[in-house]
């Protein structure tokens, strides 16, 4: 359990792992950022890239680290199906599961004729079913998009694993308040939305105990430019594909997110200001991302992952990570 005081620890520094990834390139992250102390992994399920709860199966037999699923979509499998999956991974390795749901990117869920009526509802339904089965009750029920009928898990796990909410505009904020026991905010959650979502988790009756994990990109290098250069594309396909949301019109820049985006990927990418790199992301020399990290601590962060352009070296960036940042973090010692 994590409190939030005048007095924080630092986050848990995790690393995220996903979709830009081959398969042994994960595996060969994970084994550096274990070497290298890090606290924990995450990873999500990016269609059609890489199976989350297969990946984290090998990630948890690999390793000794816990490993956050954040997130798989709630429409794709049953919640039977999803909590049975969960379920084996908790007996197998207990107290190191965290499962995340989440709605999903729509292009994707249009591509398998998935997407809900009301993604809320479909997350929301989701997410009670998960902790009825989880706990080793019956789920039986018709639901937004699921329908159940005396359905118990054979093997539920002796302590069930949190459940966390892949979300971001205030009503999912709510919800996951309600229902979850974390939430996941995606990349470009800088200081100023972290803030703001972590006031509305705790508006919505979310306790000290509510864990918000935050993923960051990131790039490190002792030259700040270098480390923008390095991240720009990537920061730029996250932002630009999408550009305006909760997170761009809480940060303020979602009218000039919108502009650059009319212009084509491309060619609005190099004119991503350096300032936007600077408050969305970890980016810039090992100073420049403590100071990030500590601001994202500040504003409400129980945990940061971090992710890296998929063409930088994942063990240099590890390395970089926990001998160059993680010493220089203004407060002591992991949240748990």
């Amino acid at each position: 359990m994590t409190t939030h005081s005048s007095s924080p620890r630092r986050p848990a520094i995790g690393l995220l792992l996903g979709s830009s990834q081959a398969p042994h390139d994960i595996l060969t992250a994970a084994a550096a950022a274990e070497r290298a102390g890090l606290d924990e992994l995450w990873l999500g399920e990016d269609y059609f890239f890489t199976g989350a709860f297969a990946t984290a199966a090998t990630l948890l037999a690999a390793t000794r680290l816990p490993v956050g699923i954040g997130i798989v979509p709630a429409t794709t499998r049953h919640p039977a199906v999803t909590a049975m999956e969960i379920a084996t991974l908790a007996g197998l390795h207990p107290g190191r599961v965290r499962a995340g749901v989440g709605l999903g990117v729509p292009e994707w869920l249009n591509a398998m004729q998935v997407r809900p009526r009301s993604p809320l509802g479909a997350v929301g339904d989701t997410l009670r079913g998960l902790r009825t089965l989880l706990r080793g009750d019956t789920l039986t029920g018709e639901f937004a998009t699921f329908t159940a009928d005396e359905i118990t898990l054979e093997h539920p796990p002796a302590t069930p694993p949190p459940l966390y909410a892949g979300v971001g505009g205030p009503k999912a904020l709510r919800l996951s308040a309600g229902e979850a026991d974390g939430t996941v905010l995606s990349v470009l959650a800088g200081a100023d939305y972290v803030r703001w979502a972590r006031r509305q988790l705790t508006e919505a009756g979310a306790g000290d105990d509510h864990r918000l994990v935050v993923y960051a990109l990131c790039a490190i290098d002792d030259d700040r430019d270098a480390a923008r250069a390095a991240l720009r594309e990537l920061f730029g396909l996250y932002l630009l594909s999408g550009p305006r949301n909760p997170m761009t019109e809480v940060q303020g820049i979602a009218d000039e997110a919108e502009a650059l985006a009319a212009r084509g990927i491309e060619a609005a990418i190099p004119h991503i200001p350096d300032e936007w790199l600077d408050r969305l992301a970890v980016v810039g020399t090992p100073s420049d991302c403590a100071a990030q990290i500590d601001a994202l601590t500040e504003a409400g962060a129980d945990a940061v992952a971090v992710a890296f352009p998929p063409d930088q070296p994942a063990e240099l960036m590890v390395e970089r990570l926990a001998k160059g940042v993680i010493p220089l973090l203004a407060t002591a010692g992991a949240a748990r």
